[in-house]
């Protein structure tokens, strides 16, 4: 990845895909599991069990509307991240869209039509910073609405918990007279 650029092929998933049992089983969330490393074996379990194997660094999974919902538990996600795959999703519920960024995964959540655009296996790239997705097999392209400045630093950053490191480090050099 290049920024918040990635080049791959898409994954494309129908309306309303589960957190819970869909894209990573409860038994996850339910252990507390929070490595990417981990998480990764498991992504899609109940819907696409392959795609830990198939999906490569770059790929996008691209959702239909309401993509992860259910019950907000930021495991999926955390998989998903660890696949080194971004999402862009004709909708996403607001938990689930803020455990994505949580976790660092790329993201666009409000991408009507998106899934008519490409077919499985598809090229894409999308340029989260600019919300813009293009099918490169194709040569179509569409814009999705921008995300607010705070959250692309958060998604170039790796996620929250690198974010509020940096913020932490900064307000500590800070304190000392030292620059950042």
């Amino acid at each position: 990845m290049t920024g918040l650029v990635l080049r791959g092929r898409a994954w494309v998933y129908p309306d309303n895909v589960a957190i819970d049992g869909d894209l990573m089983a409860l038994e996850w969330a339910l252990k507390r599991e929070t490595r990417p490393e981990v998480l990764r074996e498991h992504v899609f379990a109940g819907l696409d069990p392959d795609f830990p194997q198939r999906a490569r660094p770059g790929d996008v999974v691209v959702g239909g509307r309401r993509f992860a919902q259910g019950n907000a538990h930021i495991q999926g996600m955390i998989g998903l991240r660890g696949c080194g795959v971004g999402l862009v999703a004709e909708s996403i519920p607001i938990g689930s869209f803020r455990n994505a960024l949580a976790a660092g995964l790329p993201v666009l959540p409000r991408c009507p039509g998106v899934r008519a655009m490409f077919a499985d296996g598809e090229g894409i790239e999308v340029d989260f910073a600019a919300a813009r997705i293009r099918n490169l097999d194709h040569g179509t392209e569409m814009m999705a609405p921008l995300l607010a400045p705070h959250l692309i630093e958060m998604l170039r950053a790796g996620g929250w918990g690198p974010m509020f490191r940096r913020r932490l480090d900064s307000m500590a050099h800070a304190g000392t007279g030292e620059r950042a």
